[in-house]
């Protein structure tokens, strides 16, 4: 039995997952380096990452849809009115753009959150087919 079990009548109780073997890391300094390496030739924005967790568990973490978007504001080089766009990326690749032209920054605010919501709904419902 390891430092990290403890056994009780009628119990068997393991800290932490139990001793390292193969090649589970057993120092944290390690941790950086061995990420990376996992991690290379991937996009940090746009591919899910390795990464380690408390206990040395391992994840593969990243968002497969994205929204990015980008309004200027109404000034004198950009324009009366609050203007942009709001792109949809799968993965690095952008598959959709809704272009918003709003008076003021509360119908901004209310189309954008508006139209993200239904495209939420719209990717859920086709993904549940």
């Amino acid at each position: 039995m390891s430092e990290n079990e403890i056994k009780i009548p009628g119990s068997h109780i393991i800290i932490n997952g139990g001793d390292p073997v193969n090649d589970c890391p057993t120092d944290w300094k390690t941790i950086p380096a061995l990420e990376e390496k996992l991690n290379e030739g991937k996009d940090v924005y746009d591919e899910p990452q390795w990464k380690f967790d408390c206990g040395f568990k391992l994840d593969f973490d990243g968002a497969l849809l994205r929204i990015s978007s980008r309004f200027y504001p109404p000034k004198t080089s950009y324009g009366p009115t609050w203007d942009g766009s709001v792109s949809t990326y799968f993965l690095d690749e952008e598959i959709e753009v809704k272009a918003f032209d709003c008076p003021t920054l509360p119908e901004l605010v209310e189309q954008v959150e508006a139209y993200v919501k239904e495209k939420i709904q719209e990717y859920k419902d086709k993904l549940t087919k």
